[in-house]
């Protein structure tokens, strides 16, 4: 699968959030949903078309309103996911 050139980290959270307001389907639903339920981190494999549509889906959500009271939560991790897409960079800064 050399096509998924995209490595994005992912709270648990933001994979919730992504099921919930994605319409994600195929190889990138079922790696959100084979996610071990201890793991609060996770680097999920995308291609960049998958990226983009993701990234298009969610800000639709937002805008639409259909995010609800998760559109702070949905619009920052639009936030990570631009930032991968035009960085390269899909780590996330959390300090423990």
């Amino acid at each position: 699968m050399s096509d998924l050139t995209e490595r994005i980290q992912l709270t648990r959270e933001h994979r919730d959030l992504i099921l919930r307001y994605g319409y994600v389907s195929g190889r990138l639903e079922a790696s959100l949903r084979r996610w071990p339920k201890d793991q609060m981190i996770r680097r999920v494999g995308m291609t960049r078309v998958e990226l983009q549509w993701l990234i298009g889906d969610l800000s639709h959500s937002c805008v639409k309103g259909k995010a609800g009271r998760d559109v702070e939560a949905v619009n920052d991790l639009c936030e990570h996911l631009e930032y991968a897409q035009r960085t390269g960079d899909g780590d996330l800064d959390i300090l423990w």
